[in-house]
């Protein structure tokens, strides 16, 4: 269980979601572009000066998008090829600070966020419950915690490099056990996600 690997930055390049929100019609991907947007509409505009983790960053585009908006973010991930990625990148005059550390152990005081997101990183991991206990542990409530995951449809995984995924009622079971409420949001329709995937539109 503890032997799982984080691949995808070392198979698809340590900038592929900057190449998936291009308007590169052979390298965007209108599902993750969907999420990112989705994403910033639920935390709104008014987000000047507040707090907001990053958890999973990446190379940084959300964490960079939400900073356009004069928040304070900080962005976290455990690959450092990304983190510095994400350093050199110039996309806003309020740029984050990025961080190599764990979700596992966040290097935060209790209460330390007023917004937390983890877009796609919760399938990634074999221990979802503690990241879970580590976000409730650094949000002050005042604001939101979004978490994005693929839901199951089938037995057969989605992406074949996730470390599990999750249908509904098992999704809905494991953040009751965290939170008291909450809600699940589906952004996107099989069927669309189905056309993104198909040969027709890869390069």
């Amino acid at each position: 269980m503890n032997e799982f690997k984080f691949q995808k930055y070392k198979i698809r390049g340590v900038d592929y979601h900057w190449r998936q929100v291009s308007w590169n019609i052979l390298r965007r991907n209108i599902y993750v572009v969907a999420r990112y947007q989705l994403i910033l509409d639920l935390i709104g505009k008014e987000i000047k000066n507040k707090k907001i983790l990053d958890v999973g960053c990446g190379d940084g585009v959300l964490s960079y998008w939400l900073s356009g908006r004069g928040a304070n973010v900080t962005g976290l991930d455990t690959s450092k090829e990304a983190i510095e990625f994400a350093q050199k990148e110039k996309k806003s005059l309020n740029n984050p600070n990025f961080i190599v550390a764990s979700a596992y152990s966040l290097p935060f005081e209790d209460k330390s966020f007023d917004y937390i997101v983890s877009s796609e990183v919760i399938e990634h991991l074999p221990d979802p419950q503690k990241m879970l206990s580590e976000t409730k542990r650094v949000f002050n409530y005042k604001g939101k915690i979004i978490i994005t995951t693929p839901l199951r449809f089938t037995h057969q995984p989605i992406d074949k490099m996730h470390y599990q995924e999750f249908f509904e009622e098992d999704f809905k079971n494991l953040l009751s056990n965290y939170f008291k409420e909450f809600e699940i949001i589906k952004t996107h329709p099989l069927v669309w996600t189905e056309i993104q995937n198909k040969l027709i539109f890869r390069k």
